[in-house]
């Protein structure tokens, strides 16, 4: 058996056993609910943590053909648009994970027509080419949709790795991720200065939530090449409300709630099939996540147990290691 049928089945198994938790009442889809939380947050562990928790994969996404992708998108259930640019390989390597990583023989992406940047620091523009590809097919859904040009945020830095102490980003390692700010840009207009639009405060839709955005948020999420889409618990809640019942709503599955997201979304790609070494998060649980799972980010807490052990008696936790190859690309760019 090939080592990607091997990682299908596991992945497909452990959706399975997910699944079958959340259906078995509320008690079993808290606890389920807290793991999907936990390993949301797996974005910040080192490749060391992830291993152990059994989320190294082997990247075995084909994404080199119209006829791989139409594949792919039914079982996604997805509208897969006609706007499809072919990934068959480049000399790009990633080295680690989104948040602990970084990305040998990145692309510059850059400002056009249909195509602008809300510049929250310098130099982060850069990214994996299977990226560069699903940014420029968005661009084009977009357009062809009738809507104003798409706005880009982060991406991540040449070689990758964290941007700084400075930053609240936890991931952009690696050239697979992006934010998506939630506002399209003048025609002719830069936007590098723009103020963030925010389409939800707490538990409140505002009218910036207007059905163009809703759009740039299907249109992002509904494409194979995407692993999940981080956004704001309401965003996510709203779109369960209205699509939840439609057809080809697979981009649902996507919609992660996460803290934050109310002005943008953070859009994550898979690990290209060339990049072996690239560390994947756990397969998200199968389902939209609508119902109980995004109902329970506006519950309180659940009450914390007492720590047997006080904080001076806690063992620190080991300092995150980045890959080796990421010391010998820093030290020879």
């Amino acid at each position: 058996m090939s080592p990607a049928r091997l990682l299908l089945m596991l992945s497909a198994l452990s959706a399975a056993t997910l699944l079958g938790a959340c259906s078995s009442g509320p008690e079993q889809a808290l606890s389920t609910l807290q793991a999907t939380r936990g390993q949301a947050r797996s974005t910040q562990d080192s490749s060391a943590q992830l291993a152990q928790a059994g989320a190294i994969t082997i990247a075995a996404n084909d994404f080199s053909s119209k006829e791989s992708m139409v594949a792919l998108a039914r079982q996604q259930n997805l509208a897969l648009s006609a706007a499809f640019t072919p990934y068959q390989g480049s000399s790009a390597r990633i080295y680690g994970s989104t948040a602990l990583g970084c990305i040998a023989g990145s692309v510059e992406v850059r400002e056009s027509p249909d195509l602008k940047f809300q510049v929250w620091g310098r130099g982060r523009n850069f990214a994996h080419p299977i990226m560069a590809q699903y940014l420029n097919d968005l661009r084009t859904k977009i357009k062809a949709q009738g809507l104003p040009p798409l706005v880009v945020g982060d991406i991540a830095l040449k070689y990758g790795g964290p941007y700084g102490p400075k930053s609240n980003h936890a991931s952009h390692n690696t050239g697979l991720d992006v934010d998506l700010p939630f506002f399209f840009a003048p025609r002719g207009q830069s936007v590098a200065d723009h103020p963030d639009v925010y389409i939800v405060k707490g538990q409140k839709v505002l009218p910036t939530f207007t059905p163009e955005i809703t759009r740039l948020i299907i249109s992002a999420a509904s494409d194979p090449r995407v692993d999940r889409v981080f956004v704001a618990p309401m965003i996510k809640q709203r779109l369960c409300q209205l699509y939840e019942t439609q057809p080809h709503n697979g981009f649902l599955h996507k919609l992660r709630p996460w803290f934050g997201h109310q002005a943008h979304m953070h859009v994550r790609l898979k690990c290209p099939s060339d990049s072996p070494q690239c560390l994947s998060q756990s397969p998200i649980p199968e389902g939209t996540g609508c119902g109980y799972e995004v109902q329970s980010w506006f519950m309180p807490p659940p009450p914390k147990s007492p720590s047997k052990l006080t904080q001076s008696q806690a063992k620190p936790k080991p300092k995150p290691k980045l890959p080796e190859q990421c010391k010998i690309l820093w030290r020879t760019r």
